[in-house]
């Protein structure tokens, strides 16, 4: 049965509704008291998780040594960094010729090692590049640089030899094939003589060498190495073989020798 409940002014419900809905149908002051708690509480929750999420927010991060730099050579050139100093070194040293030999790009185009101090002389040709002749100061040791027409350097080798073999006092040391630095044909012609053609007679045994080759270019060249027999053979061999490994032909891009 409904009542009216003149402190709250309203009808009160059956007895089932005052046990599931008490808190409506408390009296005044006893509601406004559960209230005044309810707002102390959540008043409390609201200020615990508000300290809990600053201090999680404020947490330090674990602890991270800081990254240690490579140390760095003082003496290492710019650039190099760090790492095997001998492999650095030798990545930014440049290649030198042998001692007593520079490295000449000529005026015909072609690169080659002669002996300091040596003078130059050319003469035009028939085919190709003028004939370049590089000459030591005692006039006897030269070497001479120029291009080939025949269709193989063994073929021209053997031209050459013929004319040679007439020279006054000549004797054939070898004419053979060998293989050039550069992995292509090559053939050498290696004798002596009491004259050279069109070199005045001094008294001197000459030692040369005739040694042509397919450069890198595709081209064949010869380079004709000029001694006295009196020095010894190795004197011409070593001049010949530095200007074959540094030479390098026209209009063409040659990584420098390696050099010990």
């Amino acid at each position: 049965m409904r009542v009216f409940d003149t402190e709250r002014q309203e009808w009160a419900g059956s007895r089932r509704e005052r046990l599931f809905h008490t808190e409506r149908y408390l009296d005044l002051p006893r509601q406004r008291s559960v209230l005044q708690r309810t707002a102390i509480v959540l008043t409390v929750c609201g200020v615990s998780f508000g300290a809990w999420a600053l201090g999680w927010k404020d947490e330090p991060e674990p602890y991270r040594p800081p990254a240690q730099e490579a140390p760095v050579d003082p003496g290492a050139p710019e650039g190099t960094g760090t790492g095997d100093p001998t492999q650095s070194a030798s990545a930014s040293a440049s290649p030198t010729p042998p001692a007593g030999y520079e490295v000449l790009d000529d005026s015909q185009g072609f690169r080659i090692a002669v002996p300091e101090g040596w003078t130059r002389e050319s003469q035009s040709s028939q085919y190709g590049i003028d004939i370049v002749e590089y000459r030591g100061p005692d006039g006897i040791r030269r070497i001479q640089i120029f291009q080939v027409m025949e269709t193989t350097v063994h073929e021209s080798v053997v031209e050459s030899q013929k004319a040679s073999s007439k020279l006054d006092g000549y004797q054939e040391i070898h004419v053979q094939d060998v293989t050039d630095p550069s992995g292509g044909a090559a053939t050498e012609h290696e004798y002596m003589a009491d004259e050279l053609s069109g070199e005045p007679a001094t008294g001197t045994t000459y030692h040369v060498i005739d040694y042509r080759f397919a450069a890198q270019d595709g081209e064949k060249y010869a380079l004709i190495v000029y001694g006295s027999q009196s020095d010894g053979a190795d004197a011409e061999r070593e001049l010949l073989d530095t200007a074959r490994a540094w030479f390098c032909p026209p209009s063409t891009e040659c990584a420098a020798p390696e050099t010990s």
